[in-house]
Order: C-alpha cells, then sequence, then structure tokens
C-alpha cells in the first residue's frame, strides 16, 4: 500500500494530460442518452433509437420448467474423488482485537484497536438520536442536519473545507439515520491530527449556509421523487409505516416528504444542532495505526470546546397494523417486490442471537438457505432472496425481502408462506450443525479488516457488550438444539403472524393473490399513507 500512495504522489498534471491526450481526446466512444418516454429532444445530438424487445411476462409459463433436469458432463480426470467434501478440522479459536476505552472530561466515550498493519486510521463519532428526535409533521430535519455540516463551516466555504480534505487525502461524511447521526473518517495516520482538526470544526462550527441549504433540499426532493416511482422503496415505505404504525417516527422516510422538507428552515436545522448533538449521548470509535496517547491528544480540544448537556432519546412505541397481505399498484409492473415481516426482539433479548441462528437455514445463510434453494434453485422464481434480524436497543424485526417475476407473484407468496409454515416441523440435526459450522468457523476471520474492528467497537458501545461477545454467541450456537430452533420459529416466523406487503401490477396479480385464500388482502394506494395510518390503528 505504501508503494501505491508513492506512485499517486508522483502522479503530475502533465501525466494526466498525456494520458487523456493518448487515450480519451478524439477518440471513438458510446454514449447512451435515457430519457422520459416521448421526450426525444433530450437525447444527446444525433442519437439512434435503441432497439429494446421486452419479454412477454406469460402466467403458468414456468411449469415448462424442470429444476431436476441435470446437465450431462464428462468428468476431469482427478487422483482423487472430487464428489466427496474433505472434512472438516477444529474450528480456529477466535481472535479477538484488544480494545482500550476511555471517557473524555466532557463525557464522550471512547474506545479504540491499535493496528499498525497499514498507515491508515478510521474513525466514526456516533451521536444517539437521530430521526428519533424529529416530529411526524416535519420528517428529514436530521438529514438536512447532516447534509449542511458537510457544506462549510465559519471559517471556510464549502469548496476551501472540501479542497482542505482532498489534500490531506482524507474522507469526512456526516449522516444521520434512524436512531444516530454519524462522522466517518477515513485518513493516512500521519494526518489524523489536522483531519480530526477538521472533524472538531465541521462538528461544532457548521456554516449554515443559505445557498446550500435551497440546493439541499432541492436534491433531497429530487431523491423524494425518484423513490415515489421505485417499486423497492414504495415496498421499504409502505412496510415501516405498516410495521410501525402512523404514530411512530420509525414508520417515515429520514428524507422526509415533499411537504416536510419544503417546510424546513435553517432555524430547523439550528435548533437540532443545539438541542441534541451533545457528548452525553455520543460514542467514538478509532482504529488503525495510531496510539492511544496520540488519539487523546488530538481529542483534547473537542474535550474543551464541546460541553455536554442533557439529551433524552425518544423510544416511540409501535403498534404493527394487523397480519395479512397488502397490496400495492404499480401499473405494468415486469416484476413483484415482495417484504414480509413481523415485529421481534431487541438486541438485548436471550433470544436475539439464538434468532440469527435460527434464521441461517431459512433465508440467512445465502445457498445454504431455503428459501433460496426452493424460490432460486429450485423454481427460479427470483435472483436472490433473504430474511434477517434486524435488532435495535429496545425493538426488532425480522423482514424477507426478495423480488420476482410477476407471473410467479402468487407462486412466490404461496411457496414462502408453506417454507414459514414447515419451518419447524422440518428442521434437521444435519440443518443444526450446518449453522453451527458456519456460524463459528466464521468468526476466525470476522474482525481482520479496518471497518470490522469499528463495527466490533461500536457494538460494544452501543449496546455494553464485551470485546469478546462473539466467543459468547460461540457458546449458544454450540448450546442450541434442534427443539430450540423451533421454538424460535414458532414464536417469530409464523406466516399467519405477518405483514406481507406485495407492490406490483394490480390488473393481472391482485385477483390471483385473492385465491390464495391466505388471509385478508388490502390494496393501498401508494401516494396516500393516510390509508396505512387508519390500518395500523384498526386492530
Amino acid at each position: 500500500m505504501s508503494e501505491d500512495i508513492q506512485r499517486l504522489l508522483a502522479v503530475t498534471a502533465e501525466d494526466v494530460q498525456r494520458v487523456y491526450r493518448k487515450y480519451l481526446k478524439n477518440k471513438p466512444f458510446v454514449a447512451a442518452s435515457f430519457v422520459p418516454r416521448g421526450e426525444k429532444a433530450l437525447a444527446l445530438a444525433d442519437s439512434t433509437a435503441a432497439q429494446v424487445e421486452e419479454e412477454q411476462i406469460v402466467t403458468g409459463a414456468e411449469e415448462q420448467f424442470d429444476a431436476s433436469v441435470q446437465a450431462d458432463y464428462q468428468r476431469t480426470p482427478s487422483s482423487f474423488d472430487r464428489t466427496r467434501e474433505p472434512s472438516y478440522g477444529e474450528p480456529a479459536q477466535t481472535a479477538v482485537p484488544q480494545v482500550w476505552q476511555e471517557k473524555l472530561a466532557n463525557g464522550l466515550q471512547v474506545s479504540g484497536i491499535e493496528n499498525g498493519e497499514v498507515p491508515t486510521v478510521n474513525f466514526s463519532l456516533v451521536i444517539d438520536g437521530g430521526q428519533l428526535h424529529e416530529k411526524i409533521d416535519k420528517t428529514g430535519v436530521a438529514n438536512l442536519t447532516a447534509m449542511l455540516m458537510e457544506r462549510g463551516t465559519a471559517r471556510r466555504t464549502p469548496e476551501e473545507l472540501e479542497t482542505a480534505i482532498q489534500k490531506l487525502g482524507a474522507s469526512i461524511s456526516i449522516s444521520a439515520g434512524e436512531e444516530v447521526l454519524r462522522f466517518d473518517v477515513t485518513t493516512l495516520a500521519r494526518n489524523f491530527e489536522p483531519v480530526f482538526a477538521l472533524v472538531e470544526e465541521m462538528l461544532l462550527e457548521p456554516r449554515w449556509d443559505a445557498g446550500e441549504l435551497v440546493l439541499a433540499k432541492n436534491s433531497v426532493i429530487s431523491r423524494i421523487k425518484r423513490a415515489a416511482a421505485e417499486p423497492n422503496a414504495i415496498a421499504g415505505k409502505t412496510f415501516a409505516r405498516l410495521l410501525h404504525g402512523a404514530d411512530s417516527i420509525r414508520g417515515y422516510s429520514r428524507l422526509g416528504t415533499e411537504a416536510s422538507v419544503a417546510a424546513i428552515t435553517m432555524d430547523d436545522l439550528r435548533a437540532f444542532h443545539r438541542d441534541y448533538l451533545s457528548p452525553s449521548v455520543s460514542r467514538a470509535h478509532v482504529v488503525g495505526d495510531i496510539a492511544r496517547g496520540d488519539f487523546l491528544k488530538a481529542a483534547s480540544s473537542l474535550a474543551k470546546r464541546w460541553p455536554a448537556q442533557e439529551v433524552k432519546i425518544p423510544d416511540p412505541e409501535s403498534v404493527a397494523a394487523a397480519p395479512g397481505i397488502y397490496f400495492v399498484d404499480v401499473p405494468g409492473a415486469k416484476q413483484s417486490v415482495l417484504r414480509i415481516g413481523r415485529p421481534a426482539m431487541s438486541a438485548l433479548s436471550a433470544d436475539y442471537y439464538p434468532a440469527v441462528f435460527s434464521n441461517y437455514i431459512l433465508g440467512g445463510g445465502g445457498f445454504a438457505s431455503r428459501f433460496t434453494q426452493q424460490l432460486r434453485e429450485g423454481k427460479g422464481y427470483t435472483y436472490g432472496i433473504r430474511s434477517g434480524i434486524s435488532a435495535g436497543k429496545t425493538q426488532g424485526e425480522f423482514m424477507i425481502g426478495t423480488g420476482v417475476r410477476a407471473n410467479v407473484t402468487a407462486e412466490s407468496v404461496q411457496l414462502i408462506h408453506n417454507i414459514l409454515q414447515g419451518y419447524g416441523l422440518t428442521y434437521t440435526e444435519q440443518d443444526l450443525e450446518t449453522s453451527r459450522s458456519y456460524l463459528i468457523r466464521s468468526n476466525a476471520r470476522a474482525f481482520e479488516t479496518a471497518s470490522a474492528k469499528l463495527g466490533l467497537l461500536e457494538s460494544m458501545s452501543r449496546y455494553g457488550w464485551p470485546a469478546d461477545y462473539v466467543r459468547e454467541r460461540e457458546a449458544i450456537s454450540k448450546a442450541m438444539t434442534v427443539n430450540k430452533v423451533r421454538k424460535i420459529a414458532g414464536s417469530y416466523m409464523q406466516p399467519d403472524s405477518m405483514i406481507w406487503v406485495v407492490v406490483g401490477d394490480r390488473a393481472t396479480q391482485f385477483s390471483r393473490l385473492e385465491e390464495l385464500g391466505l388471509g385478508k388482502l388490502t390494496l393501498l394506494d401508494g401516494e396516500k399513507l393516510t390509508q396505512m395510518a387508519e390500518l395500523s390503528s384498526a386492530d
């Protein structure tokens, strides 16, 4: 890596111009224009219309497909039998990095891992709260606050800030999520101190540029408009609202709505920054080629300049809609998007890791999972399908996600329902051993990368877990039994307890779903979330 860095530093402006003249200037090229239907004038001059042939989606055509057919081929001669899988050795001992922890004078919790394999440092500052602090009638404040904090400081214009970061060979990003606002930083180790000084400046001295707020709001509104026509985004938005209800901020997009974003003012952003960003609810994590003392020295100014204040993190109650199938119409869709799930346990629950273990054979294990084996490999309905447990400190969710060919929407829903219904009863000792082997053996390389080490620190600081929590999980894996998996499946993975969101073509798929008889089927208007609000409070 050091040699690569030296080669990059040796590149001159003349080198760039030489390569441009040799390989790009006046050379043949292919350009594609994608424009709204009927607006050919927006395409590049002298463009030729592409001939696109759409495959006809025919219901029942999949019945001609025989997944049992095997290819006939001659095996390559070998000195050993390649049809027999080699036996495994004993699992390698999980290597847990050495973690140091400190508390700065302002109360900021800091944890770190020293690693000198490469001369870089990864750093994150995680401030709890994020979207949870927002009001339902003004969503999007946390996201816009993060965006404006990236766009200049009281001392630097946006261009000057970007140039300063680039000259140091660093990356500093600020983002807001459902539960946090965070800084993510990567830098060369030798430049950590000036880079951290820029982080401090961006945190404590935002520029609050009115022109940049206009640009940021326009950008967010454009994203919201695009998402309104994108089936995966529609499915995600609909599922979140049904899972959490109209009265929980968790059921709303972190981007906000067109109306809420338009109504946000600079005073809203200043107030969010003033009231909710405090070291008392923050956690800092550092991994890389930097000693503990050097980090604390770089952070000493921040400890003095950023005083703590009391901040209460809201924990809104989620009220899920009644189980059933909810359909959102996207006329003419060639694919249906499915989001299926239900509320589940928090990451601090005793059921959490047993549920992760139990999900491996169901839908968490890729090609080892039943969903993939049956819907992709066996039927060819989808390119990919997964299920998983997503959990926070106070609540979580179990979710299945996939996109399927439109003409097998009903068949896919029925097959997923059947797999869920029979999962516990058909779970075997071999399934248990497969899950145990993967989940334990994969820990041997769990903390090889800097991002993985940073993830370890963030999990420790968020949940209060010990540094060797992976070994506790190994003990859980070893103690799992078929009956324990069946108990988890009975509690969290029953199809009749779930919300089934289907986003697709109503004209061809709605009546076919009705014919399945799998419970109440409700048609939703994707543009009118108030309908979902009524559903979430009806039960």
